[in-house]
C-alpha cells in the first residue's frame, strides 16, 4: 500500500462524543426537539447536519454548535487508542497519510492538536461541496495524493466513511467499532469493509 486515508473524529480522536455533546447543548439553547438519531448523521458535514436538524434555523445551530464544539474539545478530546502507534508506523514505513473528514476545517485543527499531527493532506468539510457518504472528499484525497485507489486503505468508524470509500473505488476498508450505532454487518457484507475494534488491530 502507498497510502492511508483516514478519518479525524472518533477513528484518531474521540471526539465523536464531543460533537454529540455540542449539538446537544446547542438544541438545548434554542429549543429545538428532534426525533432523528444523532448517531446516523454523524459523519457527514457540520452544514448539512444543522439543516436537517434545524431547517430555517440552521445557521443559529450551526454556529452554536461551533462554539461549544470548539469550547469542549479542549477539554474532553484525546488520541484514540493506538492512533498514535499507527500514525508512527505509517510514517517510518513511508506511507502517505490524508485525513478526510467531515468536520469544518477549524474543528479539525483543533483535533489534530490532540495528536500532534500534521498529514501529507487534509480534507475538511469545507474544501468539498457534497461531504461524506458521498465520495468527493475522498476523490479530492486520491487526486491529490497521486495514487490509484487501488494501493490505498481507508480507515473510519462510520457507515459514512465506508460507503465514501467503497465508491471511490477503495476496497482495502478498516471500520472501527466505536460509540456509534451502526449497521456492521452492512458495513461487512455489502462493502466488504473488515470490522476491528480499535487501530491496535491494525497497527501490530
Amino acid at each position: 500500500m502507498k497510502a492511508a486515508i483516514l478519518d479525524l473524529d472518533g477513528t484518531l480522536v474521540t471526539t465523536v462524543k464531543v460533537h454529540r455533546m455540542a449539538w446537544e447543548l446547542a438544541l438545548k439553547d434554542l429549543g429545538i426537539t428532534i426525533s432523528v438519531d444523532l448517531d446516523k448523521l454523524m459523519g457527514r458535514k457540520t452544514e448539512e447536519i444543522a439543516k436537517l436538524l434545524a431547517n430555517d434555523r440552521w445557521k443559529e445551530l450551526y454556529e452554536k454548535k461551533n462554539t461549544y464544539f470548539d469550547d469542549l474539545v479542549k477539554i474532553h478530546a484525546k488520541p484514540t487508542p493506538c492512533a498514535i502507534d499507527l500514525i508512527n508506523k505509517l510514517r517510518k514505513e513511508k506511507i502517505k497519510m490524508a485525513v478526510v473528514t467531515s468536520s469544518l476545517r477549524r474543528s479539525a485543527l483543533e483535533s489534530l492538536k490532540v495528536l500532534n499531527f500534521e498529514p501529507d493532506i487534509l480534507i475538511t468539510g469545507d474544501d468539498v461541496k457534497k461531504g461524506k457518504p458521498d465520495p468527493e472528499p475522498v476523490m479530492k484525497a486520491l487526486f491529490l495524493l497521486g495514487e490509484e485507489p487501488q494501493k490505498i486503505f481507508g480507515i473510519g468508524d462510520t457507515l459514512q466513511d465506508v460507503i465514501a470509500y467503497y465508491n471511490s473505488g477503495i476496497r482495502e476498508i478498516y471500520l472501527i467499532r466505536g460509540d456509534l450505532k451502526i449497521d456492521y454487518e452492512e458495513a461487512s457484507k455489502k462493502y466488504n469493509a473488515k470490522i476491528v475494534d480499535s487501530l491496535c488491530c491494525i497497527t501490530h
